[in-house]
């Protein structure tokens, strides 16, 4: 779990696009934590991972719970969406549509929103366009990822 841990935290500091489409593939170690550990033990490593990357990797923006929050949620997601189930392009697109919507959209837009003060709604509309094409590449590459640990001997984690 500390490999995957140290490597969404790794993956979460880079990104390649625009500053109005970034592009980044922190997702992949977040979905094989939910994999191969479960809801709770995502939602506790997702939370350390968090916290960690606040003290080793500071951004300029400085730590605020609520992105915790939604690291905790984003474990909980993809635990009980990927966990001891069979992956599939329906399972890995529900999983990436809940992300999207949920903690991508309406929770860090939320977050966003409270630490700026710009109203919620004008942080929203740019977002909306920005998740809807994260879904179609999130959701191929984790499906990628996760069909071929499945079907590797890495399938599960002893």
């Amino acid at each position: 779990m500390a490999i995957l841990i140290a490597l969404e935290m790794v993956l979460s500091r880079f990104s390649i696009g625009s500053n109005a489409l970034q592009v980044g593939f922190s997702f992949v170690a977040m979905g094989l934590i939910g994999y191969y550990f479960g809801p709770y033990k995502a939602a506790i490593a997702m939370a350390i991972a968090d916290i960690m990357k606040m003290v080793i990797l500071p951004s300029s923006g400085g730590f605020f719970w609520g992105f915790t929050v939604s690291a905790i949620v984003s474990g909980i997601i993809y635990g009980v969406m990927l966990y001891n189930k069979k992956v599939t392009v329906v399972r890995v697109l529900i999983t990436t549509i809940l992300m999207v919507v949920i903690v991508n959209t309406l929770m860090n837009t939320l977050w966003i929103h409270m630490i700026s003060n710009v109203p919620y709604l004008v942080l929203l509309m740019p977002r909306l366009l920005k998740e809807a094409i994260s879904l179609v590449y999130q959701t191929g590459i984790l499906y990628l990822v996760l069909k071929w640990i499945s079907n590797s001997r890495f399938n599960r984690i002893n």
